[in-house]
Formats: structure tokens, sequence, C-alpha cells
């Protein structure tokens, strides 16, 4: 969102300083705004790898890696929202983790297949 925000903060002031027509500097500043959106999208993108093992549900990213015994999930939800999908790991021990799934701009997963592998461990999952 910060990206988002000082882009179009720039594409406003810049164009303030463009010698043109109001109303030109207007159409150009709301064509330029689908475009900081979507480089402020690729730019905040932190991609994970999801690895399910016997008794480990491991999520790994650029910045950390947490481990999470299955014994100790008590449940999972998956909240479908517009931009993507909110995963929520619900422990029986311990806060609740949650984490964003973007689909914007983005390319097809492995959720489905995760999600079968989730029920076949014997945890509960809920598609919501």
């Amino acid at each position: 969102m910060f990206i988002l925000l000082v882009s179009i903060s720039l594409i406003g002031m810049g164009m303030s300083k463009v010698p043109i027509q109001e109303i030109l500097k207007i159409i150009v500043a709301l064509l330029m705004v689908p475009l900081a959106l979507y480089l402020a999208i690729k730019y905040s993108t932190l991609s994970s790898i999801w690895v399910l093992n016997e008794n480990t549900l491991q999520i790994s990213n650029a910045k950390k890696t947490i481990l999470f015994p299955l014994h100790n999930i008590s449940h999972i939800r998956n909240l479908k929202r517009s931009g993507g999908n909110l995963i929520i790991i619900n422990q029986n021990k311990g806060p609740a983790f949650r984490t964003w799934r973007n689909k914007l701009f983005q390319k097809e997963d492995d959720l489905p297949l995760l999600t079968e592998a989730l029920k076949e461990a014997n945890i509960e999952y809920y598609d919501m």
C-alpha cells in the first residue's frame, strides 16, 4: 500500500509540473494509476514455499522459515477475498498464524494440491 500511495503522489506531483491543460493532466494521471498498482504489487510480492512432511508443515520465504508440528495445528481456514486468500493456521497452543495469498497478476499455484494433502493428513481445513 505504501508503494502504491507514494507512486500515486509522485504521479500527481509530476503532473502538476507539466505545462498542459488541467483536463489532460487529470486524464494522464488517471491512466497511470493502473500502472502504479501493477508495479506496486509486482515489487512487493514475497513468494513462499510450503512443505508438508509426515510430522510438520514448513512455510519458507526469503525472510524467514516457520515450522508447525502437525499435532499442534487445530485447523486451517482459507478465507477468500477479492484480491487473494487469507489463510489462518490455528494452533492448539500458541497464537494463530495468518498469511496472505495474492492472486493479482500471479500465475496459478499448487493450493489445491496442498489442501488435498492437508485433508489426507487429517488436518481440518475450512474453505470459506
